[in-house]
């Protein structure tokens, strides 16, 4: 049997602290210790629109019959607008503060939109709805994703949402 030496426990002690300062930068950097920093990958400078009480009360008044529970779509948010940084991001937080399954928010490619649009998944037309509602869309904005490019990454979305310079978040 082969002996544990000090130098093997000492640099098993510093092994896991490395790899806990590296978990610790990478959760910040995903937004979950951005309320620790100030600096998470979600957080952005707000402006004058839905609280987060409103958007509770929102959620609760909300209901399309039919639709999915909210942990069970995946929902990709792609800012589409013309210099509205954080766009994405902000949406994307309140949708993940209702429970839906977030995808990293994106920019969209190519040229800024004036309209917003809600894309789905065949299947998913009706959780489309209620997420357009919930971000204070009207649901003729929802459309079939089928063979669109929206300009983000689509792989495992459900709904995919492109925000343009009307989107009121």
């Amino acid at each position: 049997m082969k002996r544990i030496e000090i130098h093997d426990l000492v640099n098993g002690t510093l092994l896991i602290a490395a790899l806990g300062v590296c978990g610790f930068f990478m959760l910040q950097w995903l937004g979950d210790a951005g309320d620790i920093w100030g600096d998470g990958f979600f957080n952005s400078e707000k402006v004058d629109t839905i609280d987060d009480e409103e958007l509770a009360e929102r959620a609760a008044e909300v209901d399309v019959v039919g639709s999915r529970p909210p942990n069970e779509v995946s929902v990709i948010v792609g800012n589409g607008s013309e210099g509205r940084d954080g766009l994405a991001g902000r949406a994307s937080e309140r949708l993940a503060t209702i429970g839906y399954g977030m995808i990293a928010p994106v920019n969209k490619d190519g040229e800024a939109d004036d309209q917003s649009f809600v894309y789905y998944a065949d299947g998913f037309r009706l959780d489309a709805v209620r997420v357009a509602l919930l971000l204070g869309f009207d649901e003729n904005l929802v459309q079939p994703l089928l063979d669109r490019n929206p300009g983000v990454p689509t792989d495992g979305a459900d709904v995919v949402v492109i925000l343009g310079n009307n989107a009121p978040i």
